[in-house]
């Protein structure tokens, strides 16, 4: 069954909907499993073959937690601090979750950048201790980046 704990919100292209997530993914197990080891609730899981959002059937399992869309939209790395808060003293949980589920993690980085060049776009780094957390987790980053023109948005409204 697919679980959304915090509603997604309807894309409202006049400011930048820009987050970031943590997700473990594997071929099949009980996102519950993971919820319960971490003690976190996760913003949205699944398992696989669950309905999902864009597929009729998911083709794996999923542990996600995320930030709040167009909570920050010029300082990313803030947002990849918040979750790496939430997650840094767990990293020991979060190897033996991999291990004994065949898991694999990600930190995920979706930009909207606005093309109006009257507006700033997205700086992101990432410090130290984020560093050290991808590392020590073994976790890999995946960067999207949407543009959007706040202009052409703001005519038609």
């Amino acid at each position: 069954m697919l679980v959304v704990v915090e509603h997604q919100k309807k894309i409202e292209m006049e400011k930048s909907n820009s987050y970031i997530y943590f997700a473990l993914q594997g071929d099949d197990f009980d996102p519950e499993i993971v919820t319960n080891m971490l003690g976190t609730k996760p913003t949205v899981s699944w398992r696989k073959g669950d309905k999902g959002i864009y597929n009729p059937r998911t083709k794996y399992s999923c542990w996600e937690l995320s930030t709040e869309k167009g909570k920050e939209s010029i300082f990313l790395d803030n947002i990849v601090t918040e979750i790496v808060d939430l997650l840094y003293d767990k990293i020991e949980i979060i190897n033996k979750l991999k291990r004994d589920l065949d898991l694999t993690s990600v930190l995920g980085i979706v930009m909207d950048i606005d093309t109006n060049q009257e507006q700033s776009t997205p700086t992101l780094g990432h410090d130290l201790r984020t560093i050290e957390f991808i590392y020590k987790t073994k976790t890999t980053t995946d960067v999207d980046i949407y543009r959007y023109d706040s202009t052409e948005t703001n005519k038609t409204n």
